[in-house]
C-alpha cells in the first residue's frame, strides 16, 4: 500500500521479494485476511489409516494418540477460533478450551447449529473458559441460550446448513483471522463445498474399521473431475501417527 515508495522517499534502500516464501508462511492468517475478507480456515480431523473417523457403532475415542490430542490443542492456541458443528456438540459436549500450551490465549468457540437445537442449557462450550458463539439460522428459536452467544445467520442457498462464507464474513468482523475447523464430516462438506478451506491437516493413525463415517462428507463433488487436488507440504511422525498437512493445489499443478 505504497510503504515502500515512503522507504525510498526518506532514503532507504529497498528491495523486494526477499524470503518470500518464509514470509508468506509466517504470515498466512494475516494475508488471507487482506487477500479475501474472510479468516484462513485450517481444516483438522483425525481418522483411521482407512479414512474413518469413528466406528459403525459411532465411538471414536480415542482414534489417534495422546501425543496427536496435545498436537490439536497447540493448534488451537494458534487460532483466533474453533469451529464445530451440531453433530460433535450433541456426540462429544465439548469444551473447546485450550489445555497443556503454556501462555495460551483462549480462542473464540463456535459452533454451528442451524436449528438451535443441540447446544443446550449446561453444555461445556458454555462455561465462562472462553467466549462462545451458537451460530443459527435466522427464523431459529434460540430462547434456551444465552442472547449474547446467538448468532443469526442465513441458510445455505443448496443444501443443509448455514451460508459459510456469511458464518467466515461475520467471524471476520469479529477480528477473527484464523479458524480451526473441527467439526465432523458434515460440516467439513460444506466448507470444501464453499471453497472456504485453505489448509487440510489430518491425524492419520495407524488403525483399520473397514466401516463407519469417513472423514468428508458429501462437499458437492460428483465426479473425478471436479475433486479438489492438495499439495502435501508436510507430513511428520506424531507418536504412532502421521499428521499431513496439505493445500489446495494451485491450477496447472
Amino acid at each position: 500500500t505504497g510503504g515502500a515508495d515512503t522507504l525510498r522517499a526518506a532514503g532507504v534502500q529497498v528491495e523486494r521479494g526477499l524470503l518470500a516464501d518464509e514470509a508468506e508462511e509466517g504470515n498466512t492468517a494475516w494475508l488471507t485476511s487482506v487477500r479475501l475478507g474472510r479468516p484462513h480456515v485450517r481444516w483438522k480431523y483425525a481418522a483411521t489409516l482407512d479414512g474413518r473417523v469413528a466406528a459403525a457403532d459411532a465411538t471414536s475415542r480415542w482414534i489417534t494418540s495422546a501425543e496427536s490430542r496435545a498436537d490439536v490443542h497447540r493448534l488451537r492456541a494458534e487460532s483466533d477460533a474453533v469451529v464445530i458443528g451440531s453433530g460433535t456438540a450433541r456426540a462429544d459436549d465439548p469444551q473447546l478450551g485450550v489445555r497443556g500450551v503454556e501462555g495460551a490465549v483462549q480462542p473464540l468457540r463456535v459452533v454451528v447449529d442451524t436449528g438451535a437445537t443441540a447446544v443446550r442449557p449446561g453444555a461445556r462450550i458454555l462455561d465462562p473458559t472462553a467466549p462462545t458463539l451458537i451460530a443459527v439460522a435466522q427464523d431459529a428459536e434460540t430462547a434456551h441460550l444465552p442472547q449474547d452467544a446467538v448468532l443469526r445467520l442465513p441458510r445455505a442457498a443448496i443444501g443443509p446448513g448455514l451460508d459459510i462464507p456469511a458464518l467466515l464474513a461475520a467471524l471476520h468482523t469479529r477480528g477473527v483471522r484464523s479458524v480451526l475447523l473441527e467439526g465432523g464430516p458434515v460440516l467439513a462438506g460444506s466448507f470444501v463445498a464453499a471453497r472456504c478451506v485453505d489448509t487440510v491437516v489430518g491425524y492419520l493413525a495407524p488403525v483399520l474399521l473397514g466401516a463407519g463415517p469417513a472423514a468428508l462428507a458429501d462437499a458437492g463433488i460428483t465426479t473425478i473431475a471436479q475433486a479438489l487436488r492438495l499439495a502435501v507440504t508436510e507430513t511428520v511422525r506424531i507418536g504412532p501417527d502421521l499428521r499431513v498437512t496439505a493445500v489446495p493445489a494451485r491450477k496447472g499443478n
